[in-house]
């Protein structure tokens, strides 16, 4: 393939940008690829031989950088690449403990399906990174299971998040997510699913939008599947308790505290960028107070600044 450059930047063919594209998305998490990821994770439906032709071509334009197997760009840091393997080496270490946990989430009243997510999801565990859930729960049943799951948190981890961030709920009625994006997308397709496989494929089905971006991605990693995590006697009880008026209320009053309690710690937050970042309504709660979506695109856009296509 053939690229042309220009005094703005460089214009490239349509598979050379997906692949670009492809590496400077993870760019933004100083994370280096191998030549199967940036096929994985490719908006461009095509072939892992062509793949591998088109990074040589890059890294000849002077676009990427090949090291050890890995590819960056070529501004990056190549330490970038060791971090990345002791990241991959911790979460190997944890895993066992990371699984623990994440049964013991499957089992709390009203969850009905537990998935890893954030960067564990993608293999990784920093030194000092959490360890963070995407959470289907029973329907009007949501802000309850929540408010469940933080008070263990904070009374028996003495709120330690290491282990258990919940971060994102979704009950299962309301499955399917609207931020069509890349990393709305990206973090969804790379979701570990620990119990109820059918919820999760029932959830990859109403959000099968993703497909539109990484068309290459067709699987999941199972590994961690536990397909009838049993209920403890305790969260049972509790389960039959709440399931009359009592819940109703009681999930009624976690939704109104919860909220008061977010619109007062993030006033600074206008209406579109709290809907964003900490979503909350009666099927779904998203607490993202950082804001890391909006600013994981604009580095994104960023990056792709230098660069153009054009139609072959």
């Amino acid at each position: 393939m053939i690229a042309k450059e220009n005094k703005a930047n460089i214009a490239l063919s349509k598979l050379q940008f997906a692949v670009y594209s492809c590496i400077a998305y993870f760019d933004v998490f100083n994370y280096p690829l191998k030549p199967e990821q940036v096929f994985e994770f490719l908006n461009f439906k095509t072939d892992q031989s062509q793949v591998n032709i088109i990074l040589n071509e890059l890294v000849e334009l002077k676009l990427l950088t090949g090291s050890n197997g890995f590819y960056y760009l070529e501004n990056a840091n190549p330490e970038h690449i060791t971090k990345r393997i002791r990241s991959e080496k911790r979460f190997l270490e944890k895993q066992k403990t990371i699984k623990r946990y994440a049964n013991f989430i499957s089992r709390f009243p009203f969850v009905e399906s537990v998935c890893i997510s954030g960067s564990c999801s993608k293999g990784l565990l920093d030194a000092d990174g959490d360890v963070d859930y995407f959470i289907i729960t029973s329907p009007q049943k949501l802000w309850l299971c929540r408010s469940i799951l933080i008070a263990f948190k904070k009374v028996f981890l003495l709120n330690s998040r290491k282990y258990f961030c919940i971060n994102y709920l979704v009950d299962s009625n309301n499955l399917q997510i609207p931020d069509e994006n890349i990393f709305v997308a990206t973090e969804i397709k790379t979701l570990i699913p620990v119990s109820n496989k059918k919820q999760f494929d029932n959830f990859l089905n109403a959000n099968n939008w993703t497909n539109n971006f990484l068309v290459n991605r067709s699987n999941y990693d199972a590994s961690f599947l536990n397909e009838k995590p049993k209920k403890k006697y305790l969260f049972r009880t509790v389960e039959l308790l709440l399931n009359g008026k009592l819940g109703e209320s009681l999930e009624k009053k976690c939704f109104e505290l919860t909220l008061s309690s977010w619109e007062k710690k993030f006033p600074g937050f206008s209406k579109e960028e709290f809907d964003l970042n900490l979503r909350s309504r009666k099927n779904v709660s998203k607490h993202h107070p950082r804001g890391f979506q909006q600013k994981v695109l604009l580095e994104l856009n960023n990056r792709l600044e230098k660069v153009k296509t054009f139609s072959q």
